[in-house]
């Protein structure tokens, strides 16, 4: 998922690289340097990541499902959703938010979350 945001980012020449954007928001919001929001930044993305994939866990166990590509495109389409709503909460609310292009951030994004509910799919086998 990140590595598809890091490439779409540079094809576009666009700031869409989640984990920079979020040390962003911590550097302007505590006034952190650059070294301690770029490690903020990356390591509320993995936990973050981690969320959802227990999450996505959770949802399978409770429905007593397998993971599988349909459930895998079902819920990164959701969990997409969900983080541009969370995005677009932070932008909106922020008072000096990163600058990029936000239809095109949240184009990649629900993109990128289906990658990531894709690839959560793939280890059905392995975790079973």
């Amino acid at each position: 998922m990140t590595l598809f945001s890091y490439s779409i980012s540079k094809k576009e020449g666009e700031n869409f690289e989640e984990p920079k954007l979020l040390g962003n928001f911590v550097k302007k919001t505590f006034q952190t340097s650059k070294k301690a929001s770029a490690f903020s930044g990356w390591g509320l993305h993995y936990l973050t990541g981690v969320v959802f994939a227990v999450v996505y866990k959770l949802l399978l166990g409770s429905a007593n499902k397998r993971p599988s590509a349909a459930n895998g495109l079902l819920y990164g389409t959701l969990a997409g959703g969900a983080g541009v709503v969370s995005w677009d909460i932070l932008f909106k609310n922020h008072r000096n938010p990163p600058q990029t292009d936000r239809k095109g951030f949240y184009t990649q994004l629900v993109i990128a979350h289906i990658i990531f509910g894709l690839t959560l799919s793939a280890f059905r086998e392995k975790n079973r």
